[in-house]
């Protein structure tokens, strides 16, 4: 069942959530860490719901930022985009037609002022089961 989202913008928070909804995922991404001393990397957290009538055995996750970003780790494979302003990574989940995914371990370097501009996820639409 689709459920249609809806976004507030608030411009008191310094951290913003994205979130998108695409033909089957529902996804937030969220920028959890930021550079620090001793660490110059961004780790971003992404969720995602697969809300649909079939099941998925690979996803393709796209998330696209203001400038340029290296990747630097996740638990997918980069298939694309390191050193621009969106990175797509494969993963090999099994989802169910109503199923949670939780993706906290997107890991970026970039320049100060990083921003999530979108974020979504694509799946095979069948399972290799």
């Amino acid at each position: 069942m689709y459920t249609k989202p809806i976004i507030i913008p608030n411009e008191e928070i310094a951290e913003g959530i994205y979130a998108a909804s695409g033909d089957c995922y529902y996804v937030t991404a969220e920028i959890k860490q930021r550079p620090e001393t001793g660490r110059g990397d961004h780790r971003i957290q992404v969720n995602g719901r697969h809300d649909t009538d079939h099941h998925s055995s690979e996803q393709i996750l796209t998330l696209t930022f203001n400038m340029p970003v290296v990747y630097k780790s996740s638990n997918g494979t980069l298939v694309g985009g390191s050193g621009t302003n969106s990175i797509h990574i494969k993963y090999n989940y099994h989802n169910n037609g109503v199923d949670n995914i939780g993706l906290g371990d997107v890991v970026v370097e970039s320049d100060t002022g990083l921003a999530i501009m979108g974020c979504s996820i694509s799946c095979n639409r069948h399972c290799m089961c």
